[in-house]
């Protein structure tokens, strides 16, 4: 491919390729996809344990855009689509692993940490705050779990997540700050079990920090 092309490739916009790919153009699908491959694999790091599983719901995620890119209307963006689409197949993923089957899973209780409580293996940090921070993220409920990765990982606004998901921003709102507050009290309680002295006040600025330093280490 020419050095002419590459560079047409690059400047379309999602739009133009989702309409040149439900038009046939195989090609212009795979460059969309190589566009949102890295944040959709992001979305799933620290949901779940396996890296094999985690491959498998990124696979199973664009699987399904493909099936549905012919239902698309273009009433949200592309990047919006691949989201709704990702944060379906991780429910999905929770539901199929749930314990007990029996009771309405609740995901603004459960966390993830509930199914499976080992650690990802392909998050490695190596200051202890860091790693409490990214523990601490799959031991709060769920849906405070997704719309705080989207903020501190993604870089989104209350009202860009709240497009993201389909729902009101003031309930993104209330889920960043219910969500904060649980993550800042998680993560203290793991640098006081880690040290015998006390981890010292977690405060808004400090889980910023760990989050850039999360970021910054895995390339994020």
């Amino acid at each position: 491919m020419s050095d002419q092309r590459c560079y047409h490739r690059r400047m379309r916009s999602d739009q133009e390729l989702l309409e040149a790919w439900r038009s046939g153009d195989r090609e212009a699908g795979g460059a969309l996809v190589d566009r949102h491959f890295a944040a959709i694999s992001r979305f799933f790091r620290n949901k779940v344990t396996s890296e094999e599983d985690a491959t498998e719901l990124v696979g199973q995620t664009f699987l399904a855009c493909t099936a549905s890119k012919e239902r698309y209307r273009g009433a949200a963006s592309v990047r919006q689509f691949f989201f709704a689409i990702a944060h379906n197949v991780l429910r999905n993923y929770i539901r199929a692993r749930y314990k007990r089957k029996s009771e309405r899973l609740d995901f603004d209780v459960v966390c993830v940490q509930q199914l499976d409580p080992a650690s990802p293996s392909s998050i490695v940090m190596h200051q202890r705050e860091a790693r409490s921070f990214v523990q601490s993220l799959r031991e709060i409920p769920v849906d405070d779990q997704v719309v705080l990765e989207l903020k501190y990982f993604e870089g989104l606004s209350g009202r860009e997540i709240a497009e993201l998901l389909s729902i009101p921003e003031g309930t993104v709102r209330g889920r960043l700050a219910r969500g904060k507050e649980r993550l800042r009290r998680r993560v203290a309680e793991h640098l006081n079990d880690m040290s015998q002295e006390a981890g010292g006040e977690v405060s808004p600025g400090k889980l910023d920090e760990w989050a850039r330093e999360v970021r910054e280490q895995h390339g994020w």
